[in-house]
């Protein structure tokens, strides 16, 4: 069976995913939902795979915190939007700005009742500054991908892999009920990757430039990256996939773009998915400007 083959049974035959379920060094394949973590109070049903790139993520349903009430009401209190917690400003290049901007959210993060639910056990700033820099100490493989299938499958579950099941909920609940602040966030650790320094020092981070090459290049270049972001909502996907490009021209500007990375496909593709159905990004403009701008350059 080829892999295009394989990868068809697995991903998009309904009946097969219900009956199916692969372990990858003790990671779940990404059509298989993980089972709630030990001790975690809510509940975070798996999306499925859904071809219009439209899925939302599942909200938390334990107790009061499920109601719809209460979700809308956490929704105007995000940093990204309420003056309560501190505007996160768009425009902030000032490094300190932008470590101030992010530990609001993560402050923020600490006080909703349905991060409560999840029982962490240290502060969101250092639990997930620990995640991102194991995610950074294990890049995905992003050249001769398709070379054997154990690679592609591993591509695929990634983030299962490292990040394990019970973050991944966790992850999914954030994004679920703060996904307002998801493109302000994005752009401002974006902006703070030109401070390794203050990453360092604020987050105890240690991000080397082709950590970053390594997932933008999944992203933008591999089946299992590109599969990753199929089965996320539009919004996310288009973000994700605009800082990737930001991520490469920069190497390119740099004269090091490891995996040679041809760009103009993946900004010709990403122009017409928000000039089509990205009315309500944050940053819409400001996204099709610099790709418009990045299709003169490279064209």
């Amino acid at each position: 069976m080829s892999i295009g083959g394989f990868l068809y049974w697995q991903y998009f035959s309904p009946k097969l995913a219900e009956q199916q379920k692969l372990s990858l060094n003790g990671a779940e394949p990404t059509t298989v939902a993980p089972p709630p973590a030990a001790g975690f109070k809510a509940e975070l049903p798996h999306q499925p795979i859904q071809s219009s790139g439209e899925g939302t993520l599942p909200t938390p349903t334990t107790g009061e915190h499920s109601s719809s009430q209460n979700a809308e009401a956490e929704d105007k209190n995000t940093p990204a939007e309420s003056s309560e917690t501190g505007t996160l400003s768009p425009t902030a290049t000032d490094p300190q700005q932008l470590i101030t901007e992010l530990n609001a959210f993560y402050t923020h993060l600490d006080q909703q009742a349905y991060m409560r639910d999840f029982g962490l056990k240290e502060p969101s700033k250092t639990h997930f500054s620990k995640l991102l820099q194991k995610l950074i100490d294990n890049p995905p493989v992003v050249i001769r991908e398709t070379d054997d299938l154990l690679t592609l499958l591993k591509n695929t579950a990634h983030f299962y892999r490292i990040l394990d099941k019970e973050n991944i909920t966790v992850l999914k609940g954030i994004l679920d009920r703060d996904r307002k602040s998801f493109e302000q966030i994005l752009k401002t650790f974006y902006g703070l990757t030109y401070h390794p320094e203050y990453l360092q020092k604020e987050y105890s981070l240690t991000l080397p430039l082709d950590a970053l090459h390594d997932y933008a290049a999944f992203f933008l270049n591999t089946i299992g990256g590109k599969l990753y972001l199929f089965r996320r909502d539009s919004a996310s996907r288009m973000t994700v996939s605009y800082y990737a490009i930001l991520v490469i021209d920069r190497a390119n500007q740099e004269g090091n773009n490891p995996h040679g990375i041809d760009l103009r496909p993946a900004i010709d593709s990403l122009i017409e998915e928000i000039e089509n159905t990205g009315k309500n990004l944050k940053f819409r403009d400001e996204y099709l400007d610099n790709l418009y701008d990045l299709k003169e350059k490279y064209n």
